[in-house]
């Protein structure tokens, strides 16, 4: 966990951090996806509150949106449709940033 960490904060891509640390790449991406898949199962059912701006309010009654709209947050991508209500994209983007402070770490 401490070596995703120290990559995150040094900027350096994975090879170069790897190669400065003597690490074996495929180790490196092994331990990050253990991290995630526990990570994912421990937030599976987590809702974590997030103070949205007050133009957020105009979705719940803005009736000529695209069809569909991307909402990307770090490494995080989510495309919606105009069906979508807002309590699931306020849902969906705690968890985004509940899992993304917690790589932070």
């Amino acid at each position: 966990m401490q070596y995703l960490k120290e990559r995150h904060d040094s900027g350096l891509t994975v090879k170069a951090f790897c190669e400065k640390q003597g690490l074996n790449i495929k180790s490196y991406y092994y331990w990050q996806k253990l991290i995630r898949d526990e990570a994912g199962k421990t937030l599976s059912n987590t809702i974590v509150p997030v103070n949205l701006p007050k133009e957020a309010a105009a979705l719940k009654t803005c009736t000529d949106h695209p069809s569909s709209m991307t909402i990307n947050y770090g490494r995080f991508s989510l495309e919606a449709g105009n069906n979508t209500s807002i309590e699931q994209l306020e849902q969906t983007l705690k968890m985004f940033i509940r899992v993304e402070n917690s790589y932070a770490r």
